[in-house]
């Protein structure tokens, strides 16, 4: 392939790699030039050395105005020395801004280049392609950047078709298609340690065998040191987060490489084989459990739970922290915080056909941490098959969307469109993105002034919401109550029924208060 010399702009100060509107991406390497026109400097080449022995080249001549380098002749009775510089030469392209700027003039590659733009993770893959003069440099952008493989992948499709000669150096024929080269390995039987699921880095031990992370590394990987989370793991945070005592909780999720969450119906994301959440709890300064919820095939009940208890006396060591084996722990590791047994888990996730809770539209819809995953970044990253960068907003002023926002978070993945309701009269918690209006959600319709369908004396003949009566709105009382059910008590009024035993005074209870408060009287 013939190498193209590098072209300047009108500054002087920097070579531009392409020019597509918007694109915004330099080189990483730049040339400055002192000379104010910015014209290649006068004065001709070094001289090198002698070809045939008998004494040492003579050190090439910068020429004007450039920089000094030293560099020796040939030694003496060398078959070959090092040649002097071209006069006045710039400086050439390397492979990868000869691609970029191909990509940039070809009509043809203008929708894929933009969408590559709108994302910050593809913009800086290529940032890193332009400056790589190398198959070698080109291979490691991809791994760096590997979160961008839905974007990069149409990128190189692109330059295959339209930029195949000045691309070739850089395969990108043989990129075009996304492939997983390092997929998760599958779970349908929980691995007997945290360390084992995906979630950490792992290295090959030099036994052979499983690659990195999941079920069957066996003896072939360990955790690398010092321990880090994987790679291909991103965080998230829920915009409502389920209460769970005031512990706090980091969240993590992986998504196959190449694959894209079906968000045909936008309430109900339906996620790839492979797909994995990883929820670790830590009550005060103590880390308590880290739950595993796996999809390991496709049909809709082929999903692995699992809990994983932390070692006191190992509070850093995830190959430490081992599957309760669907047992579940009251009052673990010292603290009043419960893991839960396999069914109390299914009971919370199975009312839903997606099973997983925190992880949609309503709930990625907002800024978090830069590195979180967003409805905004995924729709970037082409991980949605309908993208919805703008995110969805609860209806309402302030004081009602806090409301049904909680509640929607806390109460929808049970009382939601999927799950029926004893009595014959729906209870819809759950938020639907195709309600825009506030009064006209479900979570407003089914439960303001709608009685009750319970002979508790506690309930019975309240309204599940009476509209400026927080005292008699059964939605609230069971928020504050804090009696369980059980088999061998009667029945309680607990909501929700699992996985708390402090009602959550100053966060959901307050602001379903202020909500009701302002429910004007029919």
């Amino acid at each position: 392939m013939e190498r193209l010399p590098r072209r300047f702009d009108a500054t002087g100060l920097r070579w531009v790699a392409f020019t597509l509107v918007g694109l915004g991406v330099a080189a990483a390497c730049s040339d400055d030039s002192s000379s104010p026109n910015n014209t290649p400097p006068p004065g001709g080449g070094g001289e090198g050395g002698e070809v045939s022995g008998g004494k040492a080249g003579t050190a090439g001549t910068p020429a004007t105005g450039g920089t000094q380098v030293t560099m020796n002749g040939g030694a003496a009775g060398s078959e070959t020395a090092p040649e002097g510089g071209a006069a006045g030469m710039p400086p050439m392209m390397t492979l990868g801004e000869q691609c970029s700027t191909c990509a940039a003039s070809a009509t043809a590659c203008a929708d894929t280049m933009t969408a590559c733009d709108g994302s910050t993770d593809c913009k800086a893959w290529l940032g890193c392609l332009t400056a790589c003069d190398t198959a070698e440099c080109v291979a490691a952008c991809d791994t760096e950047h590997a979160v961008a493989a839905r974007l990069y992948s149409d990128v190189y499709d692109c330059l295959c078709t339209s930029c195949k000669d000045d691309c070739s150096g850089a395969g990108a024929c043989a990129k075009k298609t996304c492939v997983d080269d390092s997929p998760l390995a599958l779970m349908p039987t929980p691995p007997a340690t945290l360390a084992e699921t995906g979630l950490y880095e792992l290295v090959d031990s030099g036994a052979g065998g499983a690659g990195n992370g999941g079920a069957g590394g066996g003896s072939s990987v360990e955790l690398a040191m010092p321990i880090k989370l994987a790679s291909y793991v991103h965080g998230f945070e829920p915009k409502y987060p389920l209460w769970a005592d005031g512990a706090t909780k980091e969240r993590h999720v992986y998504i196959p490489k190449c694959s894209t969450i079906d968000t045909s119906d936008m309430d109900h994301w339906k996620f790839p084989v492979g797909t994995t959440f990883w929820k670790t709890f830590k009550v005060g300064q103590v880390t308590v459990e880290t739950r595993m919820l796996h999809r390991f095939g496709a049909a809709p009940l082929e999903w692995t739970y699992a809990a994983y208890q932390w070692d006191l006396q190992k509070p850093n060591d995830p190959s430490a922290a081992v599957w309760l084996n669907d047992l579940g722990q009251a009052d673990a590791n010292g603290t009043t915080h419960d893991i839960p047994a396999l069914g109390q888990c299914k009971a919370c996730h199975n009312g839903l056909p997606e099973k997983v809770l925190g992880f949609g539209a309503f709930q990625l819809s907002h800024d978090t941490n830069a590195a979180d995953l967003t409805i905004k970044k995924l729709s970037e990253l082409g991980w949605l098959s309908v993208p919805a960068p703008d995110g969805f907003q609860v209806p309402g002023n302030a004081t009602q969307q806090a409301a049904l926002g909680y509640m929607h978070g806390n109460c929808g993945g049970c009382h939601s469109d999927s799950t029926p309701t004893p009595g014959g009269k729906p209870q819809i918690l759950r938020l639907s993105v195709g309600q825009t209006v506030y009064d006209m959600t479900d979570a407003y319709k089914t439960t303001v002034g709608i009685d009750v369908v319970n002979m508790r004396t506690e309930i019975g003949g309240k309204a599940r919401i009476a509209p400026a009566d927080p005292t008699n709105s059964a939605i609230l009382i069971r928020m504050k109550s804090r009696v369980p059910p059980g088999p061998d008590s009667e029945k309680g009024l607990q909501m929700p029924p699992l996985g708390t035993e402090l009602a959550d005074t100053n966060g959901g209870v307050k602001v379903v208060t202020d909500w009701v408060n302002s429910i004007p009287l029919p």
